[in-house]
């Protein structure tokens, strides 16, 4: 018998989206709120890794997947139905901000065509007819073990300015930004072991499904990497000193940049990480994969030190030529008492 099922979709590669909830007794607080809820992901396994940035902003972000969540989909599917995945916010082609999500739905940012997402189906199969599908083509197996591993942070917020009092105090400013660094390479690393495994079999499998997924994955592991181990590398340039173009000038500022001036291991990193990203854009236009790949791109893999000056000088002290000025503002007669807040309940577990 077919099953047809009317539903949500699956944000794509995550199990967990955010749901605006709001009280339906209207006795308490109706501000809306966020509370997570398990909606995915459309595949059996993960598919996509978990590097987490201001690129991407994951949980807060997520996106639809084009299709359902696996095992209601898989359902429909095997039994010659049909899961009409339904969003009331859905608009293909722009973002959907969270002040546009009907309450009691779920927040993904962008939808895509439905139509290009069929090429992209899940494999709907069992758990075992799964696992040999993973085992049989290396890329597939490094893609689905790398979802696997917990979520890696890349650089939200890395100290971009130093300024210079004196040599000292500079390596020390210096020194200390390159631990966060040092501290995200190896989980960085470790994921790049991980996928680099899976080149040698990226071209034998023709699935447009897998072949985005590794891609992407790849290409933003890529990317991480060699942003992450080129900023350690200009921090290392910059403690062996540097001169001012401008003596003038007291503050080095890192800034994003196109060319890789940390050496050249950095730019075959960096053209290796494009040519990945390129290629999902190029290959799987319209799609999450693609959105992800654009996004990361818009963004520069590479650093180079820019100077400018910030006047040191302590600043002057102001000091009210009045101390009685402000004493003549005129008091309530009586206190204005503002009506009690309505109670907030927890958000029920959704």
């Amino acid at each position: 018998m077919p099953v047809y099922v009317v539903g949500v979709p699956a944000p794509f590669g995550r199990q967990e989206t955010w749901v605006k909830w709001v009280d339906p007794d209207p006795k308490f607080d109706q501000t809306p709120r966020w509370g997570r809820v398990n909606q995915g992901p459309e595949s059996l396994m993960p598919e996509r890794i978990r590097l987490v940035s201001s690129v991407e902003e994951d949980l807060t972000n997520p996106m639809d997947s084009g299709f359902g969540p696996y095992s209601l989909t898989r359902l429909c599917v095997k039994t010659g139905g049909i899961y009409f995945n339904v969003h009331p916010n859905r608009k293909v082609g722009s973002r959907v901000n969270r002040a546009q999500i009907s309450s009691f739905s779920s927040h993904l940012s962008h939808f895509f065509d439905p139509q290009i997402m069929k090429m992209y189906q899940p494999e709907y199969v069992s758990a075992r007819e799964y696992a040999k599908l993973v085992k049989s083509n290396q890329a597939r197996r490094a893609l689905v073990e790398a979802a696997q591993v917990s979520a890696v942070s890349q650089f939200e917020s890395p100290v971009l300015r130093f300024v210079k009092t004196d040599e000292a105090a500079l390596n020390t400013a210096m020194s200390q930004a390159q631990r966060v660094a040092a501290r995200l390479e190896p989980r960085i690393d470790q994921l790049y072991q991980i996928l680099r495994t899976g080149e040698q079999d990226r071209d034998k499998d023709p699935t447009p499904r897998w072949q985005a997924g590794y891609d992407l994955a790849y290409g933003r592991t890529l990317a991480a990497k060699v942003r992450t181990e080129s900023y350690n590398a200009m921090l290392a340039m910059g403690k062996r000193g540097m001169e001012f173009k401008d003596q003038r000038n007291n503050v080095w500022v890192l800034a994003p940049a196109d060319s890789m001036e940390a050496g050249s291991q950095y730019e075959s990193i960096s053209n290796k990480a494009k040519l990945y990203l390129q290629r999902v854009i190029q290959e799987h236009p319209g799609t999450p994969w693609a959105l992800l790949a654009s996004q990361e791109l818009s963004h520069p893999l590479g650093w180079k030190w820019d100077e400018e000056f910030i006047d040191l000088a302590p600043r002057p002290t102001m000091v009210a030529a009045n101390d009685n000025a402000n004493n003549n503002t005129p008091q309530d007669e009586q206190a204005r008492m503002l009506p009690k807040p309505p109670p907030t309940r927890p958000i029920p577990k959704l």
